[in-house]
């Protein structure tokens, strides 16, 4: 039997649910228009227990796009690391933003809305993790599309990801594994090269 004073645990989740319920309203409505006590109620926890976690909302909006951006450098850096050659490189990270774009699609819609919106330092240092994360994808398609300028290169990529992303905005009532498949072959359609001999399959699960 426990004792009547020892001290309560927290629950190791709650940070986790705190992000994802501020995740889902921001990107229906726009972070600014949630209330602290409306995240707690949909993570299902009173609002003032989201201030044992977080000090205030800025530091949930910092800390939900540090973890979208965290999440696409895992996803590059897996793919790079694994070295299977720049073709297949390049269709492991289109692969993946298409993973994040769909199973984690209320983040990334956040992320994309809301970073203007972030205190100085944090934007400072997000657009610059977002210039390296750039810089990857124009280091593997330089070797595959040596007709292309840096400037044309650039250019593609911008085009590729902003195919992925508009899922973000648009609901297209496709499934998520036929979604992907399209996103797929559009994105390197805008690369200007064919996808990797293997086929792709959306793995990963559809958060809340």
């Amino acid at each position: 039997m426990s004792s009547p004073h020892a001290t309560k645990r927290r629950d190791p989740e709650r940070r986790d649910r705190i992000l994802a319920a501020a995740a889902r309203l921001a990107a229906n409505r726009g972070f600014h228009t949630v209330g602290m006590a409306e995240i707690g109620a949909e993570a299902g926890i009173v609002g003032s227990g989201i201030y044992r976690h977080f000090p205030n909302k800025d530091a949930i909006l910092v800390e939900l796009l540090d973890e979208g951006m965290a999440r696409l450098q895992r996803g590059t850096a897996a793919a790079i690391a694994a070295d299977t050659g720049d073709h297949e490189t390049m269709s492991a990270l289109v692969r993946d933003h298409i993973t994040v774009a769909i199973t984690l699609r209320a983040l990334l819609a956040v992320y994309h809305r809301e970073i203007h919106n972030l205190p100085e330092d944090a934007r400072r240092r997000l657009r610059r993790a977002q210039r390296h994360y750039v810089e990857d994808w124009v280091h593997t398609l330089a070797p595959l599309r040596r007709d292309l300028s840096d400037a044309e290169l650039r250019l593609a990529i911008h085009a590729a990801v902003g195919a992925i992303q508009s899922t973000l905005f648009f609901r297209s009532g496709l499934k998520p594994a036929r979604l992907a498949a399209l996103l797929d072959v559009m994105a390197h359609g805008c690369l200007g090269i064919p996808p990797a001999s293997s086929e792709f399959r959306l793995t990963e699960t559809l958060s809340a």
